[in-house]
């Protein structure tokens, strides 16, 4: 996929690359009208990488990726990353988030990562749909960790019990609920 494309042409890809099966065309335009100049972190690539890429391409996005079969090696904005967590813990884990351990939840990320005022975070990965997937804990966790009260945290799939639990324990206010799509604030 060509990086100039126009942003109906890339849509349009998204789309068909994924039989509309991930978001849909409403949560994709609701997301992008926030990027343009931001510094948009995004948890996972997809045949959707080059919309967000463009969608913010006077800004600083950065993707984190688990899955090194989803990342070009001429792709400079996108950090492999590990989650050591499976969804079939997600109870004990949010149990022990409540009890101020976080140590379970924790990423190892790179400074550059850590040290940016991220304005958008986007968590879509890793994979939540089976007990023996990493599932999104960590990955909200983490988008919590690193918001501030004016960041825009957009999680998907909250239609599955581990993202809306996690994030409605994790962020105080929802902006918005698309189809699958939550907007989120601290």
């Amino acid at each position: 996929m060509k990086q100039n494309n126009d942003y109906e042409t890339l849509i349009a890809y998204v789309l068909e690359k994924s039989n509309n099966f991930q978001m849909t065309e409403e949560e994709y335009r609701y997301i992008s009208s926030f990027l343009g100049d931001k510094n948009f972190l995004v948890f996972g690539t997809g045949h959707d990488t080059p919309l967000w890429r463009y969608s913010n391409r006077q800004g600083h996005t950065l993707f984190l990726e688990n899955d090194s079969r989803w990342i070009d090696k001429n792709d400079s904005d996108v950090i492999l990353v590990n989650y050591s967590t499976k969804c079939s813990q997600y109870k004990v884990l949010l149990e022990e988030y409540h009890n101020d351990n976080f140590e379970n939840l924790k990423m190892d990320l790179p400074n550059e990562v850590t040290n940016t005022k991220w304005d958008c975070i986007f968590v879509d990965s890793p994979v939540g749909t089976k007990d023996n997937k990493p599932g999104r804990m960590q990955s909200i966790f983490t988008a919590s960790m690193l918001a501030h009260k004016d960041t825009d945290v957009f999680v998907h799939d909250t239609d599955r019990e581990v993202e809306d639990l996690y994030s409605t324990t994790m962020f105080n206010q929802t902006i918005r609920q698309l189809t699958k799509l939550r907007h989120l604030r601290k």
